[in-house]
């Protein structure tokens, strides 16, 4: 990329998909309470939940989001992630390394777990989608296994059937596996759709104690670098994770950004933020979807742009398939000033094609000329 903007950006304007952020686009509202923060915020916050307003909040925002039913309450805590959800699957993911996991089962195509779980030691295994969609329940797991479920799928933006998620849960349950939800994009979807709650269905399978549910408030709104989620798990897991684990190597942290959160997440407008938000991405899968089809030639079921996840999960080019994403990343980053994602792919998974992925965040304008220029440099299917 410094290389494209070093030789004066020959294609125009650098337009950046590659990743899962805008830089431009917070919800105003959220940034508008930094401007005036209590100055309690600027200091140590004992209780490593997080500030203990934001907790509280979050509680309540995971309970009404999710729909949990009260009779749940005592089977769950919530506690703030600071530095991100990536954190706090690495943490557990060391505290189920000393209670002997030795193997994480991930979905393929997916989010990078091994960059996560490979340095711990894990073994890496994957099962297969087929549009997004986990093609079988029929998983072999033992109580060494940590089994990740991403219900709103990145990068295929499919919504896993509540079927599924629930015989994936049922399975690692009948054989005492831990549980990763990732519920990264929980949050962002059309306000007509109704998402795959697998916090929901799990809790009512009475699961043992080891799962974790981790939710990005940085997807929602646009606000990433900030590091603020939620972690959710039974209440011992929890104190273990955030008192043990997450103590040996840092405090509760980027407390004003917490202030700052609770009291947007308090604000009425956080939902019509989400909501407009929504629409709008519909809109834009269906026009980016027009114009793989039109200008870049893509068969209809290829062009997948899901619907519970801001990306585009596109096959390669023919003529660029005997190649890797990587190398298809430098040369339409060179040819045309776009910079697409990387999309894992592995010969274990059900996705046999290897995929780049488009970020739909931005404008529909900037997506629009991305794959206008993509289209002009013949990077058609």
């Amino acid at each position: 990329m410094s290389e494209y903007l070093a030789a004066g950006s020959p294609a125009g304007e650098l337009i950046y998909l590659g990743f899962g952020e805008t830089w431009t686009r917070t919800a105003p509202g959220l940034t508008a309470g930094l401007a005036a923060l209590p100055t309690h915020t600027h200091g140590y916050v004992i209780s490593q939940y997080g500030l203990p307003r934001l907790q509280r909040v979050l509680r309540s925002y995971i309970t009404r989001t999710h729909g949990l039913a009260p009779e749940f309450s005592g089977d769950y805590e919530v506690a703030v992630t600071a530095g991100g959800t990536r954190n706090a699957m690495f943490d557990f993911g060391r505290m189920l390394r000393a209670d002997g996991v030795t193997t994480v089962l991930a979905p393929m195509p997916g989010w990078d777990y091994a960059g996560v779980f490979g340095p711990l030691g894990c073994r890496m295994r994957y099962y297969p989608l087929d549009a997004g969609q986990p093609v079988t329940t029929d998983l072999a797991m033992d109580h060494n296994t940590l089994l990740v479920i991403n219900a709103q799928h990145n990068p295929t933006g499919a919504n896993w059937r509540p079927e599924l998620v629930r015989q994936l849960l049922e399975a690692a349950r009948a054989a005492g596996a831990a549980i990763l939800l990732d519920d990264a994009y929980f949050g962002v979807h059309d306000p007509e759709r109704t998402p795959t709650s697998a916090l929901r269905l799990l809790l009512r399978q009475t699961p043992e104690s080891r799962w974790l549910a981790v939710r990005s408030l940085g997807k929602q709104f646009h606000c990433s670098g900030w590091g603020i989620g939620a972690a959710t798990a039974h209440p011992h897991t929890l104190d273990t994770l955030v008192n043990q684990w997450q103590f040996q190597r840092s405090f509760a942290s980027a407390i004003p950004l917490q202030e700052a959160m609770a009291s947007w997440l308090s604000d009425p407008a956080s939902e019509r933020y989400l909501a407009e938000q929504g629409r709008e991405y519909t809109e834009k899968r269906s026009a980016v979807h027009d114009s793989l089809c039109t200008e870049l030639g893509y068969p209809a079921d290829l062009a997948q742009v899901g619907e519970f996840a801001p990306f585009a999960h596109v096959p390669l080019p023919r003529a660029q398939r005997h190649g890797s994403v990587a190398q298809f990343r430098r040369e339409c980053l060179r040819q045309t000033g776009v910079l697409v994602g990387v999309d894992r792919w592995d010969a274990e998974g059900g996705d046999r094609s290897p995929c780049y992925r488009l970020y739909l965040g931005p404008p529909l304008p900037v997506i629009i000329e991305a794959l206008t220029r993509m289209s002009k440099a013949r990077y058609g299917y």
